[in-house]
């Protein structure tokens, strides 16, 4: 049986990581949930958390953060993280048991993505991609293909990419996905449906728009991504992300106007 490995990087001070734990301690598959912390709050989370693996790190952000809890928890065969505001939902399972037919072969595995707000209310979804052979041809327009929440990895695949990139702030998360692509990693889409929820709130990173357009301008050129110029194979690929993702973005019209998915980020606060 594949062993599951779920990391959760948190300063330990925020108000939903209990809902976090709780959310992958339901998960029905066993899996060892590790917490990646400063020292300073790893006795209180140890203590409030027994169920958890608590992982001390000095400081060097979310992704170095990532890549030392997947260190220090060497007996695994499947890998995800989730914020520790953020949760996995039972479709999750579904995701889980999709990467791990694919024994030791580099495979990363998705699913839906919801939106939540900070009390918990659902908001939409996010758009993704069901065929795993356009993403590439999606990453070339700007158009992410596969968001992080409740995605799974195998070890296969986490070695051949080498971990996280710990030297970005704000990307790295898609761009391990996106260095996956053009690695040439095969992608699964596991279910439509939603595997975990993404929490919008006042105050995260994902609000400063700026320095994350600037960030990801930079993986943008590393990776080289955009295409120069559109070609059938872009416009079709984006035809097709449209029409599959029309229930998303037609919710998201009714509830909120026309305004992007980066506009409804930064828009949503902690009301």
């Amino acid at each position: 049986m594949s062993r599951l490995l779920v990391i959760t990087p948190t300063l330990g001070s925020s108000p939903w990581l209990a809902e976090t734990v709780a959310s992958v301690a339901a998960q029905p598959m066993d899996c060892t949930h590790v917490l990646v912390a400063p020292a300073a709050a790893g006795a209180e989370l140890r203590e409030k958390f027994p169920r958890a693996t608590v992982v001390a790190e000095s400081p060097g952000g979310m992704y170095a953060a990532i890549n030392a809890g997947a260190a220090a928890a060497s007996d695994w065969d499947l890998l995800s993280y989730i914020n520790d505001d953020d949760l996995l939902l039972p479709l999750f399972a579904r995701v889980v048991q999709v990467a791990a037919a694919a024994g030791d072969r580099p495979l990363i595995t998705y699913g839906g993505v919801r939106l939540i707000d900070a009390r918990g209310r659902r908001l939409g979804d996010i758009p993704i991609a069901c065929f795993p052979s356009q993403h590439r041809a999606l990453y070339a327009q700007r158009l992410e293909p596969v968001f992080q929440h409740g995605t799974v990895v195998t070890r296969a695949a986490w070695v051949q990419l080498g971990g996280f990139d710990a030297t970005l702030r704000f990307c790295g998360d898609s761009e391990f996905l996106a260095r996956a692509c053009v690695s040439g990693v095969p992608a699964v889409c596991a279910t439509r449906g939603a595997v975990a929820a993404f929490r919008l709130r006042a105050g995260q990173l994902t609000k400063d728009r700026a320095a994350m357009e600037a960030e990801r301008a930079r993986v943008d050129v590393k990776l080289g991504l955009l295409a120069p110029r559109q070609t059938l194979r872009h416009r079709w690929a984006r035809c097709v992300f449209r029409v599959t993702n029309l229930p998303i973005y037609a919710e998201r019209v009714a509830r909120f106007g026309f305004v992007t998915f980066d506009e409804l980020i930064a828009r949503t606060g902690a009301s």
